[in-house]
């Protein structure tokens, strides 16, 4: 019995050790533990003396199938950004224009009767 609640002690004591790092990883909107994403997480990290690359296994298949995906997610969302972001700017470019347009045909109008009721006081 007390093998057991020691060995439950022990797993405690070294859960909180490889948890290290976990809270600021977290907070800084990285992966949860440090070997979850990039290069050493997706590739081979070893190859043949004769050059030859190493396999490539099925899970780092996976995850670079999984980062091609997110990428082109990404590259589409993008696309229609730029694509709607044109669109706003040439809205609002030509509610400048009939904006500009209104305020000189107003500013034309004002010179225009002040011609006409200068006329008139002579």
């Amino acid at each position: 019995m007390n093998i057991i609640v020691r060995r439950s002690q022990l797993v405690r004591n070294t859960a909180s050790l490889l948890r290290a790092g976990e809270n600021y990883r977290l907070m800084t909107g990285q992966e949860r533990s440090g070997n979850a994403a990039g290069p050493l997480h997706d590739l081979p990290d070893f190859h043949f003396a004769d050059g030859r690359p190493a396999p490539v296994t099925h899970t780092q298949m996976k995850w670079q199938q999984f980062r091609s995906n997110t990428d082109n997610i990404l590259n589409r969302m993008m696309d229609e950004v730029k694509v709607d972001q044109s669109q706003v700017t040439s809205r609002i470019d030509n509610m400048q224009t009939y904006i500009d347009q209104k305020i000189t045909q107003s500013k034309e109008k004002r010179a225009q009767k002040k011609v006409v009721f200068e006329k008139t006081d002579n």
